[in-house]
């Protein structure tokens, strides 16, 4: 099964269009980011613009002054958060919303995304992270973290839906289900090969790549661990959502690596789904799908 998913995913997966190819290439490395050309490369991208500054509002609606430009949001919420931002707008909007099949429910999906990144605010609330990790970067990680199933949603709907068939039909956790059917090309093989593809930054990279096996990451690896436990949390609210009885563990171990306790993981997990909910009704997330005139 790998090698077909491969060859479908050449053949359907598009090049990034020019240019968003050049934001992208602007923001791989946050230390050498020209900000004045940047401007200029996102203000060739339809809406994009727009569509950032307001997420830069949405996000800043107990502080105070709005953004009014881009350059604006820059100076409000700073060059780093602002690239978070951008990033997440630009590869939720490359995978716009399609007919749903039967059992991959997009809008659960969603909430399985944002609540990574909640999540990951939340577990650095309480180990004391909070001035280490910019909230926008969080958000950002979960919503891309699960890239590689937006790219089966893209380019193998069918497969995709197989994979929730399974494991309602067998009742099975979804990540087993997705082992049964693409093998050891699961979602994380094949986002890491989307982030290759499209020459996305290493610490994306390694979310996205390493979200299941942390330890395996070699740059950012406290990141990764962080986001690995996020996930963990949210897919249990995924789970639940999809009306499903399965649970998945985490490892103490890590968890103390962040100076936390089970107790305060069991916290998190109560505190998500109103998270969640809240944060939906706040954030308008048909803005990602932005029309560019490529």
């Amino acid at each position: 099964m790998s090698t077909v998913v491969l060859q479908v995913l050449e053949r359907d997966l598009p090049e990034l269009p020019p240019q968003i190819a050049g934001v992208v290439e602007e923001l791989k490395d946050p230390n050498v980011i020209n900000r004045d050309a940047l401007i200029r490369k996102i203000e060739e991208c339809g809406n994009l613009s727009e569509v950032v500054q307001n997420a830069v509002n949405l996000g800043r609606m107990r502080h105070g002054r709005r953004a009014r430009s881009l350059d604006d949001a820059i100076l409000l919420v700073g060059l780093e958060a602002t690239r978070h931002i951008i990033l997440s707008v630009l590869l939720q909007a490359l995978f716009p919303r399609r007919q749903l099949l039967e059992n991959f429910d997009r809008e659960n999906f969603l909430r399985h995304c944002l609540g990574t990144g909640l999540a990951a605010q939340l577990l650095c609330i309480e180990a004391g992270l909070s001035e280490q990790y910019d909230s926008y970067k969080l958000i950002n990680y979960g919503l891309i973290h699960d890239i590689g199933i937006l790219a089966l949603d893209r380019c193998l709907p069918v497969t995709l839906n197989r994979i929730f068939q399974i494991a309602t039909e067998e009742r099975i956790p979804i990540l087993q289900a997705e082992v049964k059917v693409l093998g050891r090309f699961t979602h994380s093989v094949i986002g890491e090969w989307v982030c290759g593809k499209w020459h996305l930054p290493a610490d994306i990279r390694s979310v996205v790549q390493h979200h299941h096996a942390p330890r395996r990451a070699e740059v950012n690896k406290q990141e990764t661990i962080l986001m690995h436990i996020a996930d963990t949390i949210s897919f249990n609210y995924y789970e639940s959502l999809l009306e499903s009885v399965h649970k998945y563990g985490i490892e103490e171990e890590l968890v103390r690596s962040l100076g936390l306790s089970m107790a305060q993981i069991s916290k998190v997990e109560e505190a998500l789904p109103e998270r969640v909910e809240r944060a939906l009704e706040i954030l308008d997330f048909k803005a990602l799908n932005f029309s560019c005139p490529f």
